[in-house]
């Protein structure tokens, strides 16, 4: 049966008219009691508002909240929301009140990343989920909910800008070990349910063993991440040089070499494989990819400096240019002030054209100074043009001579691999370890028919001499 309760209640939903009242209404309380006689048009900036209560006012729905996006502090409490929605375009927010409410379930913040102080207090709230994105958070009220596992508060772990936290009145706050598990799992808080966190020797002694594996789990991860920013920074930098995916690319050739990853690799069995062919093979790669990022990072370097020298020069000459200039124009000045003298005197009727011919010279000497800065700047600048071609030039030999190489290498590999399989053949059938094995053994089936052979390796050769091309050509 329905609940006609739920059914008959008035259920109010959020519209420009609801916000405007709300908003008149707080500065009648608590800024100005003769705002009635002002005109709401007037009065209430929408797109300005950066604060807005509406509290026990049945709202239902979360809505009609776009436009607002100076809004940063929003407080819904004592309403009939049952779900947290329609709050991603408030991305200044940073105070968000939803207490004694009717919300079942934490999600819908994942765009608020500025929220510092977020308030669920009495809820039907039963889990902590959905703040993966609030590391700014600082104040978490979770009071009056229904949280019984202790796993809610070990899952507050990253959020290291926590501060204060409220779980009074949800079952997990009436456990043993309760305030000194708050204290292992998250040593940020300084408050906890309204109280300033001033722990025993005991609660602090307090260490339990999930903590030990949540620690390590925490250690890896942020070695894992140091490494990946550390990676990031080191692609960043090899793009700028022009040799970006260099530092693993043999890992990379052989990773997308289907027929090595799917039959090469199983000839490991036989001893001597990855010695004498993969071992080598890697070395000498290893070294030639090494010689060839040493050459281009000097380039590259010589570029740079390159660049400041043009820009000092460049600055130099402009310094220079400005000081002649300068000195032109004081020149001028003294002159204008003597000959204005002199002619207020009466001393020189003839001062003021004096005047006139001095100015014409100082305009002539500005503009041959100027020209001669902007020769100056196309020397420096074909100069500087001059040296980033010869630079050019020596990369892109430097990179037809790494090609080249590198070919020589992969066409050694499959000459090795080659020799290398000849060798296990003879010694196979020498053993007679190939008669009647093929139908049982994938490799030895393979070594005994030498056409097959030679596809499978060619395949691998082509495979890799391909990417080498392909790579080395971008």
């Amino acid at each position: 049966m329905a609940d006609r309760t739920k059914i008959s209640e008035k259920r109010v939903v959020i519209d420009e008219k609801l916000i405007i009242n709300a908003v008149l209404e707080y500065r009648r309380q608590y800024l100005d009691d003769t705002i009635a006689d002002l005109q709401v048009e007037e009065d209430v900036d929408l797109d300005a508002l950066e604060e807005l209560s509406m509290t026990h006012q049945r709202i239902y729905k979360i809505s009609n909240l776009e436009g607002y996006d100076n809004l940063r502090k929003l407080v819904l409490n004592n309403n009939k929301i049952e779900k947290i929605e329609n709050l991603d375009t408030l991305m200044n927010l940073e105070w968000l009140d939803l207490s004694f409410n009717r919300i079942k379930k934490i999600e819908g913040l994942d765009k608020l990343e500025k929220l510092t102080d977020l308030s669920l207090h009495n809820n039907l709230i039963s889990s902590i989920d959905g703040l993966d994105n609030l590391k700014k958070l600082q104040i978490l009220s979770l009071g009056e909910n229904e949280i019984s596992s202790s796993v809610a508060i070990e899952s507050l772990r990253p959020y290291k800008s926590l501060r204060v936290l409220n779980l009074m009145g949800n079952p997990v706050a009436k456990k043993d070990n309760y305030v000194a598990s708050v204290i292992a799992f998250l040593p940020q808080i300084q408050y906890l349910d309204y109280k300033l966190l001033q722990p025993t020797a005991q609660q602090r002694d307090y260490h339990p063993s999930e903590l030990d594996d949540i620690l390590k789990e925490e250690k890896k991860k942020g070695e894992e991440e140091k490494l990946a920013m550390e990676k990031e920074v080191l692609a960043k930098h090899d793009e700028k040089m022009n040799v970006a995916g260099l530092r693993t690319l043999f890992e990379d050739m052989l990773t997308e070499d289907k027929t090595y990853n799917d039959v090469i690799v199983k000839f490991g069995r036989f001893a001597g494989f990855k010695q004498e062919v993969m071992a080598k093979y890697e070395r000498e790669f290893r070294k030639e990819v090494e010689n060839y990022f040493n050459q281009t990072k000097n380039l590259f370097e010589a570029k740079q400096e390159e660049e400041i020298s043009f820009s000092k020069a460049h600055n130099k000459a402009d310094e220079k240019a400005k000081e002649v200039s300068v000195k032109l124009i004081k020149e001028f000045e003294n002159l204008k002030i003597k000959a204005i003298d002199d002619f207020t005197s009466g001393e020189d009727d003839k001062s003021l054209e004096f005047l006139k011919e001095e100015l014409k010279k100082l305009e002539k000497s500005l503009m041959e100074a100027e020209m001669l800065l902007v020769e100056q700047n196309a020397d420096l600048f074909d100069e500087f043009q001059a040296q980033l071609r010869k630079g050019k030039d020596k990369s892109n030999a430097s990179r037809s001579e790494f090609q080249m190489k590198i070919a020589d290498i992969v066409q050694g590999y499959q000459t090795k691999l080659t020799d290398f399989i000849d060798r296990e053949r003879e010694r196979l059938q020498e053993e007679d370890e190939l008669d009647g094995k093929e139908d049982d053994d994938e490799i030895l089936g393979l070594m005994k028919t030498e056409e097959k052979l030679k596809e499978v390796i060619n395949l691998s050769y082509e495979s890799q001499k391909d990417f080498i091309e392909e790579l080395v050509k971008t």
